[in-house]
């Protein structure tokens, strides 16, 4: 009979990733697996009525928010474990993130903005798109949100008015995600159609004081579902449909690096605090291969994986001290990941080619 720590035991395989030299867009060729390693997930929240499409960890590490139709699910990871739900009836909750002090939590969803306030659950709306919002985040310094919608536009609204600032048109096919650059002064947003797999997603980057397009990120082969800056901002990390993670260069959108590895499209990243570690989680209609993968942003080399749902990954996040990730999943649960082990685990020789 199988044990408890069999049943949820997930086998994280380190293996260093093969440098490739003289293209700046070369691939990374993963190499054959090194001695894997036991990672225990500390916690796993069952019982979701649906999908649970978006997560967000709190700043202050105490509540996790979870995303899922017609409701925010607020989840303690402490010893309590307590959970509570705010009803939020607007369809899937495709979006989440709490604002940089924790006083406020952006939702996005079925053709609304829902700004959260945590201490009351009182829940105001911004309207103006048309779709699913599948895109949120605060700046920097909490006084603005950035959007992205199924309507083929990103927004930029001031807080806590709530008054549109500016209205990007330049996407021809559903904004899917946005990520602010660590000094506000620049956005980026995705684009892809899940309808139309096989078009080619771009990523544009437009300037925040007057809404100008700046350049667009072209090189994904499929849609492109996430997208992140690198905490200095001086790079731009996707994940797409085409199941690979492209890093650019910020300035001049240049082509990095490409990192294979996920055998499903890339549906969500996340840096860790001190922006040592990407996490990017993936997962398509089938089983397996739903994995969560973590990064060394330094070298590109690849950390681990972890085989974390038995269905599609749909959130992935940081706790604050980088020490925990949380992930939720169209298995309907939600599952928090210790990540101790890795700053433990020696670095392993090159595997044989």
């Amino acid at each position: 009979m199988r044990t408890w720590a069999m049943r949820f035991a997930a086998v994280v395989t380190i293996a260093l990733l093969a440098s490739s030299m003289g293209s700046a867009s070369a691939q990374t060729k993963l190499p054959k697996a090194t001695k894997p390693a036991v990672v225990k997930p500390l916690h796993t929240w069952k019982g979701f009525s649906d999908w649970t499409t978006a997560v967000a960890y709190a700043p202050d590490g105490k509540t996790i928010a979870i995303g899922t139709y017609d409701k925010l699910e607020l989840l303690q990871p402490g010893e309590s474990g307590s959970r509570r739900s705010v009803e939020f009836s607007h369809g899937f909750v495709r979006a989440l993130q709490y604002s940089p002090d924790g006083s406020t939590l952006a939702l996005g969803a079925y053709q609304s903005v829902g700004i959260l306030n945590v201490a009351t659950t009182e829940v105001r709306l911004l309207k103006g798109h048309r779709g699913y919002v599948q895109g949120v985040v605060f700046s920097p310094n909490g006084r603005q949100l950035a959007t992205a919608a199924e309507d083929e536009t990103a927004r930029i609204w001031s807080l806590p008015d709530g008054d549109e600032v500016h209205s990007f048109t330049g996407h021809r096919l559903p904004a899917t995600a946005i990520a602010f650059s660590g000094d506000g002064a620049l956005v980026a947003s995705s684009d892809g159609d899940v309808d139309q797999p096989r078009r080619k997603g771009t990523v544009h980057l437009w300037d925040t004081k007057t809404g100008n397009p700046l350049r667009t990120l072209t090189g994904h082969s499929r849609g492109v579902n996430c997208v992140v800056f690198s905490h200095d901002g001086q790079q731009v990390i996707t994940g797409s449909a085409d199941e690979t993670i492209c890093v650019w260069n910020t300035a001049d959108g240049m082509l990095l690096k490409t990192l294979e590895g996920h055998s499903r499209p890339v549906n969500a990243l996340a840096l860790s605090p001190d922006g040592k570690w990407l996490a990017s989680g993936g997962g398509g209609r089938f089983k397996g291969m739903n994995n969560v993968k973590l990064w060394n942003t330094s070298s590109w080399e690849e950390l681990a994986t972890i085989k974390a749902h038995d269905a599609r990954v749909t959130g992935v996040g940081f706790s604050p001290d980088g020490q925990r990730l949380v992930s939720s999943s169209y298995d309907k649960t939600v599952k928090l990941w210790d990540l101790s082990g890795l700053n433990a685990t020696p670095k392993q020789p090159p595997a044989d080619e």
